[in-house]
């Protein structure tokens, strides 16, 4: 019933092969993620987007009024 070492060892050898591969990709996947988030403006750049449709707005608003 009991295993031999080089039974156990072979085991533990496939379950750590298996770790690298599932560690990949989990990197892969995060960097994939990574990328897409450096993809959006920086909150400075939608901060100032913001306020100038602000100062647009009132702007036309106080003409029409």
């Amino acid at each position: 019933m009991t295993k031999t070492i080089e039974a156990r060892v072979g085991i533990l050898e496939s379950e750590n092969k298996n770790q690298e591969t599932e560690i990949k990709n989990i990197s892969k996947d995060i960097k994939e993620i990574k990328d897409v988030l450096l993809k959006r403006p920086s909150w400075a750049v939608t901060v100032i987007i913001t306020l100038l449709s602000t100062i647009c707005v009132g702007l036309i608003v106080g003409t029409l009024i």
